[in-house]
């Protein structure tokens, strides 16, 4: 009957779509996005009207949002767009289906995975919003201030007993990372509950307890298997989980399907509302029967309402509308002790207060800005802070309101000689975009896309508390091939960085997209931003400048850079054409355009002949033996799917690999070439259906294939039929981006919610490791001069003895046909 209705319901929508005001359209939008009856074009085609209406590009306008949630997708639906006819539960399951099927024969991570972070915020150049990763939830312990927790959607539940001064993550392990929310029982801290979600679709994989204070975690009654049983195009996620604060064992959970409740701490339950998405649940201060809860149903009559129970949520009757109030969706509650009959309402039109119970409601003001986090002081009711992208706070029981954050550390109250001045000086900076926002005994917290955040002082100045708390969404990543220790990786909201020897370096802002080094100095770094927007440094990230081809719009939101590793000086940025720079970003040429239309997505260069390039855009790809003037289409024999990576075999440029991240039981994940693309091979064997985001392959005798996919790594020799898993360590989450360092024998990937890893190369934890290469004269725009002698210096991490180091070496030509032995200045090796 719901999908029906809802049916009927986009086709009125797009029936009188041209007449809708803005607020609509951006209601519309996003109830399609989160109900997979829709086609994911259809979501497209209405989000697209609504950006095409307003501003899209400025501060806040939901743009980067959409965009995100729009790559994020569109390659599992693609071509058909059709979500209706996949299990949410889909990656988990093809998980644990693998892990059965291997019977524990598969191979095991000769060496564990280590975290890189970052966990905290080192140092800081050029990134003018600097933030650790998207938080979530949070708790503090009202009896004890010290005992904090907090929650990211994709990174996972921390914990702390010193007030943020060290943090554990216990959940690395569950079928999956992402925590939004969580609850906190009133008379034990160590009882906990927490949805455990998909964090690239939010669907719930039910709700775990600990009576550990979170360092253990097991599976409650309130799972799929007993709230509903999946199935193609369900979508069941959870929003709040509310233990009652004076009423043992009474527990409430918010959902996309209505209200539950429970009476037995979650060993049973019944369902209360239907056809409701409760996302807040807010108790009475003193009153044990009144609790209220906010609905979002955007296809009822009745969305957009505020419920109460009298007889403790056994039933629920919506309170009137409010007047003067249309946003749908972004809105919160709020309660305090200091007026227990008093309930408060936040959206982006305004304030509201309720003095009886909220039976009525009478506006108090409008502030200027959106509304996505709001709590009123639980001490105080004259205190309150609003907002999102900044806070506001009112001192006069919302009659009016004023600034005190900044979102942007060159607007901040510190000293703002430089960005790392301001981040240390500022007491006003918490990041972009609130999250949530609570007051525990007269002390504010706030959630944001980079911390967790405490003020004592009603919202006038902050303390960041989760520095020690990694939660990167990361896209990308590039390494250097001369330094171990270098690598510089993008990340959602948290823009790009730079790890180094001594820490991490906040470079850039924005959505960090693509980045490289250069393979003979590790100062000269290329970083993006969403749509290819470069930026270049030459000395390791405290100077920036743009490295763009001059008038030349922007590319894929995550828009494809691959450097020439054949030439030290030369990159090819890709966006709808291809576009060659000599110089390592300072110009560029245009060089060409495949046959297909649109941005290219993927992109790879041959490692011996670099004249051999392959793009692609969706199903299409494209193959260039004349280093991108012209492209033939080597499409046929692989599936119309969209083409998740590409990667050639450093070995062989006839042996090239594509990956796909589509949702389906079709077997079709991996493919092979071993002619340059004339015919392809499905080598998926054992892997199943689990989506694959990236793929690369070594230098070794086996020539190791290495997958990152939406859940671990998975590995197998160029000659073996068997995939095997390779992750001992490794959070069970999106490895996104994989790439190798030939000298030192590792692999690092980019993870969706847990930033950088890294392990040895399968077979390789043994090996030498060469740490760090260089010549005497660094590669520069001038240098070095042909002719002028170069010394070249390594360090070598080994715990064996070395028969012989040698530099291999050759002039205009890719064969190493000459070596320079090296000698031992060290005296050890």
């Amino acid at each position: 009957m719901k999908k029906l209705i809802l049916i009927a319901i986009i086709i009125i929508s797009k029936s009188l779509v041209a007449q809708s005001d803005n607020a609509d359209l951006k209601s519309l939008y996003k109830a399609m996005q989160s109900d997979n009856s829709y086609n994911f074009y259809e979501v497209v085609e209405v989000a697209e009207r609504y950006f095409n209406s307003i501003d899209k590009y400025a501060k806040g306008s939901g743009y980067k949002p959409y965009m995100r949630w729009k790559e994020a997708n569109e390659y599992k639906y693609y071509p058909s767009g059709d979500r209706s006819k996949v299990d949410p539960l889909f990656v988990e399951k093809e998980f644990q289906t693998f892990l059965k099927n291997k019977q524990q024969s598969g191979l095991k991570a000769s060496s564990t995975w280590q975290s890189l972070g970052p966990y905290t915020i080192d140092s800081i150049t050029g990134h003018y919003s600097t933030g650790l990763g998207r938080m979530e939830d949070f708790y503090v312990s009202p009896l004890d201030s010290s005992i904090i927790y907090v929650s990211s959607r994709s990174g996972g539940f921390w914990k702390s007993n010193d007030e943020g001064q060290s943090w554990t993550v216990t959940t690395d392990f569950l079928p999956a990372t992402g925590v939004n929310v969580f609850a906190v029982s009133p008379t034990n801290s160590d009882s906990i509950l927490i949805n455990v979600q998909n964090a690239r679709n939010t669907t719930s994989h039910g709700i775990y307890r600990s009576t550990d204070g979170g360092s253990t975690w097991s599976l409650s009654n309130f799972n799929p298997s007993n709230i509903y049983r999946g199935g193609l195009g369900s979508d069941f996620q959870i929003y709040d989980i509310k233990y009652h604060p004076r009423i043992k064992d009474l527990i409430f959970v918010g959902t996309s399907e209505g209200l539950y409740r429970s009476t037995d701490n979650l060993q049973s339950w019944a369902k209360t509302q239907t056809s409701l998405d409760v996302t807040q649940i807010t108790f009475h201060p003193s009153n044990d029967s009144i609790i209220y809860f906010y609905d979002t149903y955007y296809w009822s009559s009745d969305h957009d309402r505020i419920y109460r129970s009298s007889d403790l949520g056994v039933s629920f009757s919506a309170i009137n509308g409010i007047e003067g109030n249309n946003n749908r969706r972004s809105v919160r509650l709020s309660v305090s002790n200091d007026c227990a009959s008093c309930l408060y309402y936040a959206s982006q039109n305004g304030v509201w207060k309720s003095i009886d119970n909220g039976q009525t409601f009478r506006f108090l003001s409008n502030p200027n800005e959106s509304c996505e986090a709001f709590a009123v002081n639980d001490i105080d009711t004259s205190v309150m802070i609003y907002g999102y992208v900044d806070l506001e706070a009112s001192l006069n029981g919302g009659k009016t309101f004023s600034n005190r954050t900044r979102w942007s550390l060159g607007n901040t109250n510190g000293n703002k000689s430089s960005h790392a001045t301001s981040f240390a000086t500022s007491t006003n900076y918490i990041h972009a975009d609130m999250r949530n926002a609570k007051c525990v005994n007269g002390v504010f917290y706030v959630s944001t896309d980079g911390f967790v955040c405490k003020s004592a002082d009603n919202g006038s100045t902050w303390t960041i508390l989760t520095q020690g708390v990694g939660t990167r969404e990361a896209y990308c990543l590039g390494i250097s091939q001369s330094n171990h220790e270098r690598t510089i990786s993008g990340s959602q909201d948290n823009g790009s960085s730079i790890k180094t020897e001594k820490g991490w370096i906040e470079y850039t802002g924005g959505d960090g997209m693509e980045g490289i080094i250069h393979p003979l100095n590790d100062d000269w770094m290329i970083s993006s931003y969403q749509f290819g927007s470069r930026t270049r440094t030459s000395n390791g990230g405290s100077n920036l400048s743009g490295a763009n081809p001059i008038g030349v719009s922007g590319g894929y939101w995550v828009a494809p850079l691959v450097y020439d590793p054949n030439n030290h000086m030369r990159f090819y940025d890709f966006r709808d054409s291809i576009y060659r720079t000599d110089d390592f970003g300072i110009s560029h040429t245009y060089i060409g355009q495949p046959n297909f239309s649109g941005d290219i997505q993927v992109a790879a260069i041959a490692e011996n002949n670099s004249n051999i390039i392959v793009v692609a855009r969706n199903e299409f790809i494209e193959k260039s033996t004349d280093g991108g003037v012209t492209f033939t289409s080597i499409k046929a024999g692989l599936p119309s799917y969209s083409i998740r990576d590409i990667s050639f075999n450093p070995k062989d440029d006839d042996n090239i690999f594509v990956v796909y991240g589509r949702y389906q039981n079709d077997g079709k994940k991996v493919y092979m070439t071993t002619n340059g693309g004339q015919t392809w091979q499905n080598i998926t064997y054992n892997l199943g259906n689990m989506p694959i985001s990236s793929v690369v392959i070594d230098h070794s005798s086996s020539s190791t294939i290495y997958l990152g996919a939406e859940i671990g790594v998975y590995t197998k020799p160029l000659s073996g039929n068997t995939w095997s898993l390779y992750n001992t360590g490794l959070p069970n989450m999106d490895a996104r981006e994989l790439e190798i360092n030939y000298g030192s024998n590792t692999i690092r990937t980019a993870t969706w919610g847990r930033g950088l890893w890294e392990a040895s190369l399968v077979g390789r934890a043994n090996y030498p490791s060469i740490v760090y290469t260089q010549i005497s004269d660094k590669p520069t725009e001038s240098t070095p001069k042909e002719s002028v002698n170069q010394f070249v210096s390594s360090i070598i991490n080994y715990t064996g003895t070395l028969s012989s180091v040698y530099v291999a070496w050759s002039k205009d030509t890719a064969v190493f046909g000459n070596t320079i032995p090296m000698t031992n200045t060290q005296g050890s090796e």
